[in-house]
């Protein structure tokens, strides 16, 4: 073989690993980039009401929340559909689970503790625990030790 057929065959090679290396430290780098997109975005709310569909800087049709200890089984039956993006809630109470989708597939996938996050979502007052990009949802911004909160009003 020719010193330049192996040259590029390594060059490829060691690009092929960066990618599934990349995917394995940090998922789908589509949902990694809407996440953190998400987070600027909420981070930067300056005002006391916001509307949820002027907040999430990526397209979805619907936001799932989910209770702790919610099975990846459970979150499927949901949603509607099955994804390796989806996660089960098992790790603590107080943790929040979003789950942002577009058709059938996940945009965004948050997983966490609102101190971690730096943001929560709150969905208590209201009966489901979804809202969907139809809706136009608005929320009550609140902000304590460094965490904005989003709180479901109508």
């Amino acid at each position: 073989m020719k010193k330049k057929t192996k040259v590029s065959i390594i060059i490829i090679a060691c690009i092929a690993l960066i990618g599934v290396l990349g995917y394995l430290l940090i998922g789908n780098p589509i949902m990694f980039i809407n996440n953190q997109k998400l987070k600027n975005s909420v981070q930067s709310i300056d005002s006391e009401t916001v509307q949820l569909n002027d907040v999430v800087p990526f397209e979805w049709d619907f936001l799932y929340t989910f209770d702790p200890y919610q099975s990846k089984e459970e979150i499927e039956k949901i949603v509607r559909f099955k994804s390796a993006d989806i996660k089960e809630n098992n790790i603590n109470e107080g943790m929040v689970h979003l789950l942002f989708v577009k058709g059938d597939k996940v945009v965004a996938s948050i997983l966490g503790y609102g101190s971690n996050l730096g943001y929560n979502i709150d969905f208590t007052s209201k009966e489901e625990q979804n809202v969907t990009f139809v809706e136009d949802a608005q929320f009550n911004v609140t902000r304590a030790d460094g965490i904005i909160t989003l709180i479901y009003a109508k």
